[in-house]
């Protein structure tokens, strides 16, 4: 008998996203400036997203027009050195479409996490999470990314979408025939 994988995630309605300082060609801002009203997903190693081959590279590009369908953002925090960081924005940007370039702030001491733990009250166990946020900028979800990139985005694009279907209200005397 074949047990189903559990996925490595937990959920955790309206704990605030720390408001971390991101460095940006405009100078420092704070986070929160740049997620108002949108849903975000937080890669935090985004380097990792590289494709080996085409058939990785076409799946990474369907994935992230399928998170753009469903009104998602993707921005990544690299963690690694500051090399690993610019190969990752100098593949993101030669490879990608204009409108599927996402952007990835370099932050070594990975505040974010420190942030969260504070805040969460207990550790975050996980090597690379991946946070995906509500409109108003409250962590949802925080998904293990520790596992092959192509796993990750369908693991992502799959919870995206049942976090997109949860937000949805469906009153009791409204039908869809009324819509």
């Amino acid at each position: 008998m074949k047990t189903e994988k559990k996925l490595s995630h937990f959920m955790d309605m309206n704990v605030a996203f720390p408001n971390v300082i991101v460095k940006t060609h405009h100078g420092n801002v704070h986070f929160r400036s740049l997620i108002q009203d949108k849903r975000i997903i937080v890669y935090t190693n985004p380097s990792e997203l590289i494709p080996a081959n085409k058939n990785e590279a076409g799946e990474l590009v369907e994935t992230l027009r399928k998170l753009k369908k469903l009104n998602y953002h993707l921005i990544g925090f690299n963690r690694d050195s500051f090399e690993e960081h610019l190969k990752s924005l100098n593949w993101l940007n030669s490879y990608l479409s204009d409108d599927l370039v996402f952007p990835v702030f370099y932050q070594p001491q990975n505040e974010v996490k420190k942030c969260l733990e504070k805040n969460l009250g207990k550790k975050i166990t996980l090597k690379s999470p991946i946070y995906l946020l509500d409109k108003n900028g409250s962590t949802r979800m925080i998904i293990d990314g520790y596992q092959s990139a192509s796993k990750n985005l369908e693991t992502i694009l799959e919870q995206a979408s049942k976090l997109v279907l949860a937000d949805q209200s469906f009153g009791k005397n409204h039908s869809l025939r009324d819509s």
